[in-house]
């Protein structure tokens, strides 16, 4: 996948949706098939025109998937895709969404709610810090992974 490069600016805040880490992706990597979609997206929630957030875990879900050739060729370095995080973190567009003193209380409550596994307690954080944030929902392409949360709406927008 080829880099689009920082040709976005910053907008409004927003709080509408969360916009999970394989849209940053998508909206980054030039030759994926769904780059044009992500692209706008993102560009609209940067001018402000679509209400959106974005949370430390998605940004270094992001770093993690560009940086890593198996997913992402040419795979960013460590320098490049940190400078990508600080941009979207300095976008007024994105509102900033932290968790809070209550989240890992909630994190626990959710667990003991639904079946989460291994690899499944990173999106029930997610899920956590969202809820403590007044956040509803999220753009993804893995609904699946959203699914068992009853509280929030799991969009992918590849696909609406």
């Amino acid at each position: 996948m080829q880099p689009s490069g920082h040709l976005w600016a910053s907008g409004a805040r927003g709080l509408a949706v969360l916009f999970d880490a394989n849209l940053l992706v998508h909206a980054h990597a030039a030759d994926s098939p769904l780059h044009g979609v992500a692209r706008r997206l993102r560009d609209q929630a940067a001018r402000g025109e679509l209400e959106a957030c974005i949370s430390p875990q998605v940004l270094c879900e992001f770093f993690a998937v560009c940086t890593n050739e198996r997913f992402v060729r040419p795979a960013l370095t460590s320098k490049q895709a940190a400078a990508e995080m600080a941009t979207y973190w300095q976008a007024s567009g994105f509102r900033k969404i932290l968790p809070k003193d209550t989240t890992v209380r909630r994190l626990t409550e959710l667990v003991a709610q639904h079946t989460i596994g291994k690899q499944q307690v990173f999106d029930a954080f997610l899920v956590a810090t969202m809820l403590d944030n007044g956040v509803r929902t999220i753009y993804t392409q893995n609904t699946k992974d959203f699914v068992r949360y009853s509280e929030l709406q799991a969009i992918n927008p590849f696909t609406t």
